[in-house]
């Protein structure tokens, strides 16, 4: 408590910013990370011909609701440049009728 400690002899830059932290982590490598990555061909079975319909028709309804996002987003948008224009229409209204009030 008398002040800071000495840098350890291993350490040849000194404590730094971090202090005496140690440069790695102690951890365990967790065993699916241990194994080489195996492509997606490979993992993935064929589907069946009944689920091959199944899919697209699944592939439809993302590209339908993508659409639909986006269109939402959209509505959003131009709601907000309204709602903007409104506003800074209001603004000007209201400093021209208080300029109005002043000169009287």
């Amino acid at each position: 408590m008398s002040g800071p400690q000495p840098a350890p002899a291993g350490d040849e830059d000194g404590p730094g910013i971090l202090g005496n932290l140690p440069r790695t982590r102690p951890s365990v490598r967790s065993p699916r990370r241990a194994e080489p990555a195996r492509p997606e061909a490979e993992t993935a079975p064929e589907p069946a011909p009944g689920e091959r319909e199944t899919t697209a028709s699944a592939a439809g309804d993302a590209s339908r609701e993508q659409e639909l996002e986006q269109l939402a987003r959209a509505g959003l948008s131009l709601a907000g440049g309204a709602a903007t224009l409104g506003l800074r229409a209001a603004g000007r209204a209201a400093a021209a009728l208080r300029g109005a009030v002043e000169r009287k």
